[in-house]
């Protein structure tokens, strides 16, 4: 029923297909879904590019997300599908580091949040999404995943549902404008290790219920984050003049 993925803007691609099967009724109002983890094995993407399309979807009104049974469609017209996603979803080079700076300020006030809320189940998330990048680290470099996983956690902390979308819009958005450049960031030689230590110690202040030294830490690795890639980004348009 579904196409492979291959190109960027994954999760645009994803609503796009699932508008589609609506229109041409392949999928009817009430119909279930396949899981997050079902349909991001058929389609060959990760699970964040499906939960940001789901996240989309619902918020546009096309599916509906009921605890412990699913996700369902829902009775929306998917004719009105287009114009929003043109408008709100298209992110192009140029306002890249704008939205990176809508990021900073929302992840920063995030961070104190979960200070302040995370619960012992909250902690156990993020802790689990630490050791996964330490683990993509170790293993192949590649810690996108993992990486939208530990901030995504860290919102999911805040107890704030609203935030939570507002973190999984923004932050997808961000992770495949950037992705090439993020990959590169990792490769460079003791990022990794650095990018760990930060993220590690972002954690630590939400484990001692430091809502000041949470913020102060998030705020240093998303500033030296957007320095770096910046700095590679230019070091990649000088080699090709």
């Amino acid at each position: 029923m579904f196409k492979p993925i291959k190109n960027k803007r994954i999760y645009q691609q994803i609503v796009e297909q699932i508008r589609e099967l609506i229109t041409d009724g392949t999928l009817s109002p009430g119909d279930k879904l396949m899981s997050e983890r079902a349909m991001a094995e058929e389609l060959n993407v990760s699970r964040a590019s499906i939960r940001e399309a789901f996240s989309v979807l619902e918020m546009l009104g096309f599916i509906e997300s009921k605890p412990g049974e699913g996700t369902f469609i829902t009775k929306a017209d998917p004719e009105v599908l287009i114009e929003p996603l043109a408008l709100t979803l298209m992110i192009d080079n140029d306002n890249v580091f704008e939205l990176y700076e809508i990021r900073k300020i929302i992840e920063v006030g995030n961070v104190g949040l979960a200070a302040r809320r995370a619960q012992k189940e909250d902690l156990k998330k993020i802790r689990e999404a630490l050791e996964l990048m330490k683990e993509s680290i170790k293993d192949s470099g590649v810690v996108n995943d993992a990486d939208f996983e530990f901030h995504l956690r860290i919102a999911e902390a805040t107890n704030n549902r609203i935030l939570v979308k507002i973190m999984n819009t923004i932050s997808d958005l961000l992770y495949n404008s950037i992705e090439t450049s993020l990959q590169q960031l990792y490769r460079v030689e003791g990022n990794p290790e650095m990018l760990l230590k930060q993220h590690k110690k972002v954690y630590q202040s939400i484990v001692d219920k430091n809502p000041q030294g949470a913020k102060q830490a998030m705020y240093h690795h998303l500033e030296a984050t957007k320095e770096e890639i910046l700095r590679i980004v230019g070091q990649h348009k000088e080699n090709n003049n």
